[in-house]
């Protein structure tokens, strides 16, 4: 709806016919077509890593009549971490998790998906998430409440077997239901507790409302923890302890890191955002420069005769 808004707008401004185009079909329909089309010269794509790493794979084929090489900024999946460590307000560093995690119903690849928690404080912690949890309000988005519903029934049913899962891999502290009776896809706002590092659930891409808490030994460990997947998109950390966000400036491998807040909220021309790793090309989006890469330099020299 969205772009089609924004395409209206344009047409509206007087933009030429041609020079942005708004189509509706799947990925499926027509994502290999657009990639590998002669024509085609740069793709920016927004996605799942499966996806982005296949137009990566197919925008490096030349094709026939071909005459340029592809050029492909990805912005792909994310696992992200928010460690809290032992110094640190316990009560901010809750309200910061329930937030990143489950705004928008955690349909967002920047969305905290595991807590790391200092052993000191994880008993503590844990009890105060699961009461904040529990006080989430899930209904119709046009009323007050926090959480909405999942985007379709694919996302719900994948959701739900994530939910189930983590029924295997830890303790259920809140939600780990499907809400009945709805006009539409409602997943309770999910936490388990005792979650391995190199578990499933603190591995995999969820882009729902589930929530690995896991236990860390010491700060050190925190930030080991953070580092051990796949993804570097977006991390933060909560401590006092300025030596220890110095650490984490420097070994926290995360394209976006934010200090003493949450993992969410970029703002355009304030945050530029992109991930390392499988996240992405960090291409910065939002930035300055990212808009340089839909360009082609071209020097020129002339000499002059005297």
């Amino acid at each position: 709806m969205m772009g089609w808004i924004f395409s209206e707008i344009m047409r509206e401004i007087g933009l030429p016919d041609g020079v942005l185009n708004f189509l509706v079909a799947s990925g499926a329909e027509a994502g290999d077509y657009l990639v590998q089309h002669p024509k085609t010269r740069f793709i920016s794509f927004t996605g799942s890593m499966e996806v982005g790493l296949r137009i990566n794979e197919l925008a490096a084929k030349a094709m026939p009549g071909q005459i340029w090489i592809k050029r492909v900024v990805a912005e792909m999946g994310g696992k992200d971490s928010i460690v809290v460590d032992s110094e640190t307000d316990i009560e901010i560093a809750v309200k910061g998790v329930v937030a990143a995690a489950f705004g928008f119903q955690g349909q967002k690849c920047s969305a905290c998906s595991r807590v790391i928690v200092d052993k000191s404080i994880y008993d503590k912690f844990t009890k105060k998430l699961a009461k904040a949890v529990s006080q989430l309000q899930v209904d119709n988005p046009i009323t007050d409440s926090f959480c909405g519903p999942v985007v379709s029934a694919k996302a719900e049913k994948s959701i739900l077997n994530y939910i189930e899962i983590g029924k295997q891999e830890g303790k259920l502290l809140n939600g780990g239901n499907k809400i009945e009776g709805r006009n539409g896809y409602y997943i309770e706002p999910t936490v388990f507790a005792d979650i391995a590092p190199t578990a499933r659930l603190a591995q995999e891409e969820i882009f729902g409302p589930v929530l690995a808490v896991i236990k860390s030994e010491n700060f050190e460990d925190g930030l080991a923890i953070a580092n051990n997947t796949i993804y570097g998109l977006t991390g933060a950390v909560y401590t006092d302890n300025k030596e220890k966000l110095e650490r984490a400036r420097r070994d926290f491998f995360v394209g976006n890191l934010y200090l003493n807040r949450k993992c969410t909220g970029a703002l355009v021309g304030g945050n530029p955002f992109g991930g390392f790793n499988m996240s992405g090309t960090d291409s910065k989006a939002g930035g300055r420069d990212y808009l340089l890469l839909f360009l082609q330099a071209k020097s020129i020299s002339e000499k002059i005769k005297k």
